[in-house]
């Protein structure tokens, strides 16, 4: 049987883009106010680094393997088989999540968050490769 491929995007949240949004039109609006070619490009090209990495955060299930994808920079493998937990948290620790409506997954030798848009899938899915893994969510 050939495994699984799917992926699961990041679901987005509208606190954390606001917050970047803003911060960044601040900033942009007393750099418009004097001008300088060099900063405007590094402030902007930064928002838009930021906003690139937002969009791309993507889990994928490959059977065998969870591959965490964060934009072009970053790609992290756990072992599907070392999954014990799956936790939902609001916890803000700097993650490959682009919202706080967050999953921690502890595996042998860590934990990550993630923030999958199709939470029930994902954690359906993972229970499906993982029998035993213990399912923690929120009232």
């Amino acid at each position: 049987m050939a495994a699984e491929f799917v992926k699961y995007r990041s679901k987005v949240g509208i606190g954390l883009l606001l917050f970047v949004l803003v911060s960044f039109g601040i900033g942009g609006y007393y750099l418009i106010l004097d001008w300088k070619w060099v900063v405007g490009l590094i402030h902007f090209g930064a928002l838009a680094l930021i906003l690139y990495l937002f969009f791309s955060i993507s889990y994928v299930i490959t059977g065998k393997e969870l591959l965490i994808n964060y934009g072009a920079f970053y790609q992290k493998k756990i072992i599907v088989g070392s999954i014990t937990r799956i936790k939902e948290t609001r916890n803000p620790l700097s993650s490959p999540a682009a919202s706080l409506d967050r999953l921690e997954i502890s595996y042998d030798s860590g934990f990550i968050l993630v923030s999958p848009k199709n939470k029930k899938g994902f954690i359906d899915h993972i229970k499906s490769l993982v029998p035993e893994v213990s399912i923690e969510m929120r009232n």
